[in-house]
């Protein structure tokens, strides 16, 4: 029966669904939670003057990982699209 499975590409699939699946949304709401911490609001209490620049900074850096992650996804999904009509053959994109 395994002639019919690829054992290796169904492991790749399914690493890649968890990481995509549960990775970027817990990163986005790591950066969500940190922007709160960096701006001194927890918990919907705002204090003042507890605000820290270096946490607001790393909610930052988690969205721009998730716009990457984003952007990149889309990009593979229309590399033969892109490639067709512009001529830049981008991702691993053949020309044809």
């Amino acid at each position: 029966m395994d002639g019919w499975l690829n054992v290796g590409a169904l492991v790749k699939v399914l690493v890649f669904g968890i990481i995509a699946g549960a990775g970027l949304p817990a990163l986005f709401a790591l950066g969500v939670r940190t922007q709160a911490v960096g701006s001194g609001t927890i918990d919907g209490q705002h204090l003042a003057g507890d605000r820290r620049p270096l946490m607001t900074a790393v909610g930052y850096v988690c969205f721009a990982l998730v716009a990457v992650a984003i952007v990149t996804g889309v990009l593979f999904v229309a590399r033969d699209f892109i490639g067709h009509h512009t001529g830049w053959y981008i991702l691993g994109a053949e020309a044809k």
